[in-house]
C-alpha cells in the first residue's frame, strides 16, 4: 500500500512541476508563423518562428522583433489589418535618426521617444514603418530568437506556392 501512496505523490509532484514549467514557458516565449515575404529571404511563409519576451529596453537595432499590430490601418491588397502579430527588423531606436530612404521625412528627423523604426528585409513587398510610421514600443510582444523545426508544425503552403489569398485564409470579419 505505501508503494501505491508512493507513486501518487511522484506523479502528483511531477504534474505540478510540468504545470509550472508550462506556465513559465508561456510567459517567457511565443511562437509565430510567418505568412508573408516582408521578412525574405531571413524568413519565408511558412517558417515558424521562436521569440523570446524581452524588455524593449533591451533591444538593439538590427534585432527582429515581434509585434502586436492593433486592429487599424490598411493590410497589402487593401484589406483591413485586424490585428495580428507580425515580425520586422529594427531600423532605429528611440532617439535615433530615421533611416534615409523613408518618404516624407525631414533630414535630421528621429525616433520619438518609447518607439522603434521597423523594416521589412524586403523592402519591395513590405508594409512597415515607411508607411504607418513609428511603432510604439509597448506593441513590441518579443525578439526573434530562431526559426523553429518541430515535427507537425509545417504550414499547409509549400515555400514555393504563390502567397494568394484563397477562401480558407480569408481573414474573419468582425463582429459588429
Amino acid at each position: 500500500m505505501s508503494w501505491l501512496l508512493i507513486m501518487v505523490a511522484a506523479t502528483a509532484g511531477f504534474l505540478a512541476v510540468a504545470r509550472a514549467t508550462l506556465a513559465w514557458v508561456r510567459r517567457a516565449v511565443v511562437l509565430v508563423l510567418v505568412h508573408g515575404r516582408s521578412m525574405s529571404p531571413a524568413y519565408l511563409p511558412g517558417d515558424w518562428v521562436v521569440g523570446r519576451r524581452v524588455a524593449t529596453r533591451r533591444l538593439r537595432r538590427g534585432d527582429v522583433v515581434i509585434v502586436d499590430m492593433p486592429p487599424t490601418g490598411q493590410a497589402p491588397e487593401g484589406r483591413t489589418m485586424l490585428g495580428r502579430l507580425t515580425i520586422k527588423r529594427v531600423a532605429a531606436l528611440p532617439g535615433e535618426a530615421l533611416p534615409p530612404d523613408v518618404p516624407g521625412s525631414e533630414p535630421g528627423a528621429s525616433v520619438p521617444a518609447g518607439h522603434l523604426f521597423l523594416l521589412g528585409d524586403n523592402r519591395a513587398v513590405s508594409s512597415d514603418s515607411r508607411h504607418h510610421g513609428p511603432v510604439p514600443t509597448a506593441w513590441v510582444v518579443g525578439r526573434a530568437v530562431r526559426k523553429a523545426s518541430l515535427p507537425g508544425m509545417r504550414s499547409d503552403r509549400p515555400r514555393s506556392a504563390p502567397l494568394g489569398r484563397g477562401p480558407q485564409s480569408e481573414p474573419a470579419t468582425p463582429p459588429d
